[in-house]
């Protein structure tokens, strides 16, 4: 008899641990939608994305403890119950580790350029952003020190045409394409949060004849960090033109 209300009181437990897991995953789904659509600013999605892993970090340690408290055997329910929310919680509650990591840790600039020195101007994205100059430029060097022009043994106008066609298979939105200047304007929505950011891809001649590509990828909005989201745009747009090159 106590053993049976042991493992009903258990099996509360577990479910309610279980129904936490659930409530933190629509929590951390809810946090970027609503703030993608109005309903909440940006302030207000890290406030509840940060619940988000409070209560998913509560819950997945309630259900690692009910797999070593219940066997399959005493409660088939429960222990099916932790089984699937650790299986649901530990990779969101990774992600939002990265998340945060990435927001904390990237240094506080929201415009990464391949050329510091005289980086490319819009023309036709609506981004009134001016380059920060040597102060943006140190931030950058220091934390990308990777992000350099692309070279390429391919002659400019075809590699201007494998631009565009990269900028449309990533599903950018492509605002500007002036073939004689080698000028390229695209506009980006980032996954989660639809925060627009605009890119530039200006490629020239080189003296043996291939090409040097450089790009900017700058957030439209918003000061501070940008998690490294831009560095990382240029790096893949990069890999994707330089394979496409390659064929």
């Amino acid at each position: 008899m106590q053993n049976q209300f042991n493992n009903k009181s258990t099996n509360k437990i577990v479910v309610t641990g279980f129904l936490l897991i659930i409530l933190s995953v629509l929590a951390a789904i809810a946090a970027p939608l609503g703030s993608r659509t109005g309903y909440w600013d940006y302030t207000a999605a890290v406030m509840i994305l940060e619940w988000a892993a409070y209560i998913g970090g509560a819950s997945a340690l309630i259900c690692l403890i009910a797999t070593f408290v219940i066997r399959p055997r005493r409660g088939r329910l429960g222990f099916f119950l932790t089984l699937l929310g650790l299986a649901i919680i530990i990779p969101t509650l990774l992600y939002l580790m990265y998340w945060k990591n990435a927001e904390e840790n990237a240094p506080p600039i929201q415009d990464i350029t391949t050329n510091t020195e005289n980086p490319p101007e819009f023309w036709s994205a609506p981004n009134a952003r001016v380059y920060g100059g040597p102060a943006i430029a140190a931030y950058q060097e220091k934390a990308y020190p990777d992000i350099q022009p692309l070279l390429l043994p391919t002659p400019p106008d075809k590699v201007f045409d494998f631009a565009v066609e990269v900028v449309r298979k990533k599903g950018w939105e492509l605002l500007e394409a002036n073939r004689e200047e080698g000028h390229i304007e695209a506009t980006e929505s980032t996954f989660w949060f639809g925060f627009s950011d605009d890119v530039i891809i200006h490629i020239t001649p080189t003296d043996s004849g291939g090409s040097q590509v450089d790009m900017r990828s700058t957030s439209r909005f918003g000061g501070g960090g940008d998690g490294g989201t831009n560095a990382r745009r240029i790096r893949s747009f990069f890999s994707s033109l330089k394979s496409r090159a390659h064929k």
